[in-house]
């Protein structure tokens, strides 16, 4: 008797187990999805579970990010094949962020972008790099090793005062924000309107930075890359403020070495002050004298204060150009026409003498 209760009790618990995997199953079947990614990007989703046609699922079906207090639409296009409806956004989901699925505006499944086994971000550097800082700074510079997400980058990064309190409205919140076409930097900008002395934001406010003041950046390990890892760290940088800077860049002023010829020496340009970053590798071109442009690389050294021109085939002997366009800035915004910020009052040094009325500048050099 007892065998055969045994035996009963052993066949109720594997009938009973296995009516439970088939619902688990058979609800599996109707409502799932599945991430398809390639390249390492996610670039669409299968969903599995909705009984609809071509004609009707656009209409009927949502996909949104869920971020805390919102919810974001996602553009994307559907199409049906089989018993899959598969989205593809037109940019590809992000990793470790959460999505639902709405059918009817009604929560239909909710479900997170793997981060998979994406490159871990770092922050490789933040320009200027300079401890020693202008009080009329205009902007900064991050540079990360991946492609970063690009939407709210400012509730990752702050700025303290020495006393430890945080500045808030230091950065313009731009949408969208100042990245590269890589998405490796991003660009943030003092608010200009307080910088300029004759505008309402500086009179009301003042400067976002105040002269003789100490000041910690920090960089929050919070924020992610487009693959949904975040930062290796958190990242801080401390730097001191100084005087305006009101004075214009003069290239005239800067003293080059020069290599000889039958190498690829490095062309150096030693300049009195440091320079925007980006601007540098982008606004300097070497010439020939009677020819075209020398194809080679700008490196950046010294804190700014280093332009070094590497060039792709060894130097030959003749007239060679230096090409400054007139864009370059200081890290106070003045390029080479013109300061950023002049003084109504007629007292600054910016007077109308600094505005050169120049379209850029060129200097003629010998390689012998």
């Amino acid at each position: 008797m007892k065998n055969l209760i045994q035996i009963f009790r052993i066949s109720f618990l594997v009938l009973a187990a296995f009516i439970l995997c088939v619902c688990c199953r058979k609800g599996d079947e109707e409502r799932f999805v599945t991430v398809v990614t390639k390249d390492d990007k996610a670039v669409a989703v299968e969903i599995v579970g909705m009984r609809l046609d071509d004609n009707e699922v656009s209409s009927r079906v949502k996909v949104q990010l869920i971020k805390t207090g919102e919810r974001i639409p996602i553009l994307g296009d559907f199409r049906i094949e089989e018993r899959k409806i598969i989205f593809e956004p037109v940019v590809p989901f992000t990793r470790g962020l959460r999505y639902e699925v709405l059918l009817d505006d009604k929560l239909f499944l909710e479900m997170e972008v793997p981060v998979g086994d994406a490159a871990i971000p770092k922050l490789l550097a933040i320009y200027p790099s300079q401890d020693t800082l202008p009080e009329n700074l205009l902007k900064m510079y991050f540079e990360f090793t991946e492609p970063m997400v690009e939407s709210s980058s400012l509730s990752h990064i702050i700025l303290l005062r020495s006393d430890g309190d945080t500045m808030q409205g230091t950065f313009l919140d731009l949408q969208p924000e100042l990245w590269n076409s890589e998405g490796t930097v991003l660009t943030l900008w003092l608010d200009p309107g307080r910088i300029k002395r004759e505008l309402i934001p500086n009179k009301e406010l003042g400067t976002p930075l105040k002269a003789n003041e100490k000041y910690t950046l920090h960089v929050n390990q919070s924020l992610k890359s487009k693959n949904g890892a975040s930062l290796l760290k958190n990242y801080t940088k401390t730097f001191i403020t100084t005087h305006r800077d009101e004075v214009l860049p003069d290239p005239s002023a800067w003293r080059i070495n020069i290599p000889s010829a039958g190498g690829k020496q490095p062309l150096s340009i030693i300049l009195p002050h440091a320079l925007d970053y980006f601007l540098l590798k982008e606004g300097i071109t070497i010439h020939e004298a009677k020819g075209g442009r020398v194809s080679g690389v700008i490196e950046i050294n010294d804190e700014e204060r280093v332009v070094k021109f590497i060039p792709n085939k060894s130097w030959s002997r003749g007239s060679f150009l230096l090409n400054v366009e007139s864009r370059l800035e200081d890290l106070a915004g003045n390029n080479l026409n013109r300061p950023f910020d002049q003084d109504v009052s007629g007292k600054s040094v910016a007077s109308e003498n600094n505005l050169r009325g120049q379209q850029g500048f060129v200097k003629e050099f010998q390689i012998q």
